[in-house]
């Protein structure tokens, strides 16, 4: 029994692609079937109305049991799973990069480029997409520090405002996307470190608490003790060493951060690498590189539900802090849209705005994903630059 519970715990969550029945309705529609989709992820949802209603205040008051709602949600999805044959790599395949959503009020972008004001949520949708950012919360970060917020706009005035400051047709997507994730990076990620000791200790916001698995040969159980002090300021140094968010004003942090780094690097020339030192990155770096793993988490769980998203990097990070109020300790790497893809005609065009095309319908229509790079020239094996020919030549074989 508490092998199974360690599988259900530790390895299906991998595979959590169905966990709300929407098997047929997961692969991309077809031409003019656009609204006949959402309306069997509509009537699948809502037929296990009993398993996932809550809304976004009861999320919060319910978070103490999120790993026992976790867990049904996982063994309701298995069977739907063995059934559906769908696996992690159809996911991945079937995502792309969705250029036009469908609007929820059935207007659509005029030929003559008339704008359009933000168009009404789906709210199925969007607690799909809530539901989406809860287990993208599963993403790994250095030291489990989670230096990111996620913020999800999906109110018509909302949309209009964060449209305004996102660049050509950018804005299009967001105000007709049923709603917009702001991923966040955390550049000063330690300055609520009583928040993170709490969290550390279980005492306010955490799933549980963070501990130390001793594994005993002879019983073959797992003794769990909680993090001392001691390891606490440990993690708190090297989150401070390897963010180098140091909690204090700009004029200090910026100056401490660099000499940090310039000390560090110091010591790696000067000893011509026998003393081993990390590379450290900025402040911003390393949080973007954190929040960018919960990103790409979302996407693929909004592609195992139906939903379609398009990542952006267009848009004025300066204003969109100014309408959404978000402070500046938060560098904005990343903003998703997520929604139901509007399904054209053949005979529209199906280019974005710089002359790329996306999605099922790329490749001349010829069907398929969109293009990559051939496998042997992205990946080298044991060396840089070293192409395995004979490996290369067995795969595709």
């Amino acid at each position: 029994m508490r092998r199974r519970d360690s599988f259900f715990r530790k390895v299906l969550p991998f595979i959590l692609i169905t966990n709300h029945g929407l098997v047929s309705s997961f692969v991309y529609p077809t031409a003019g079937s656009g609204m006949a989709s959402l309306f069997n992820l509509q009537s699948s949802f809502s037929n296990k109305s009993n398993y996932i209603k809550r809304t976004f205040s009861t999320r919060s008051a319910k978070s103490a049991s999120y790993h026992e709602r976790r867990i049904g949600r996982i063994q309701e999805g298995l069977q739907d799973a063995v059934h559906g044959h769908i696996d992690f790599d159809t996911i991945v395949e079937s995502r792309y990069a969705c250029t036009r959503f469908q609007r929820q009020d059935g207007t659509s972008t005029t030929s003559d480029n008339t704008k359009l004001s933000a168009s009404t949520s789906n709210s199925t949708v969007v607690e799909l997409a809530l539901d989406c950012l809860d287990l993208s919360r599963r993403a790994p970060s250095g030291f489990n520090a989670q230096p990111y917020r996620l913020l999800l706009v999906h109110t018509k005035s909302k949309k209009e405002q964060l449209a305004k400051f996102c660049l050509g047709r950018n804005a299009d997507r967001v105000r007709d996307s049923d709603c917009t994730v702001l991923f966040l990076a955390d550049r000063e990620c330690l300055r609520e470190y009583k928040r993170f000791s709490n969290f550390l200790d279980d005492k306010k916001g955490g799933d549980r608490a963070v501990t130390v698995e001793d594994n005993t040969k002879v019983t073959g159980e797992k003794h769990r003790r909680s993090l001392t002090k001691w390891g606490k300021r440990k993690m708190q140094f090297f989150i401070l060493l390897f963010s180098s968010g140091w909690p204090l004003p700009r004029v200090l942090s910026n100056p401490i951060s660099f000499a940090t780094r310039l000390g560090v690097s110091a010591v790696s020339v000067i000893t011509r690498r026998k003393v081993l030192v990390p590379s450290l990155s900025s402040a911003e770096t390393w949080a973007s590189k954190n929040t960018m793993l919960v990103a790409m988490t979302y996407m693929l769980a909004c592609s195992s539900r139906g939903l379609a998203t398009c990542p952006m990097e267009g848009f004025n990070a300066g204003g969109i802090r100014k309408v959404l109020a978000i402070p500046r300790r938060y560098a904005i790497p990343l903003i998703v849209s997520t929604g139901v893809p509007y399904q054209r005609e053949v005979e529209e065009e199906g280019f974005d705005d710089v002359g790329m095309e996306h999605g099922p319908k790329s490749h001349s229509r010829g069907g398929g994903s969109t293009r990559r790079y051939p496998l042997e020239d992205v990946v080298f094996l044991n060396e840089f630059g070293v192409e395995g020919d004979e490996h290369f030549q067995t795969r595709s074989n």
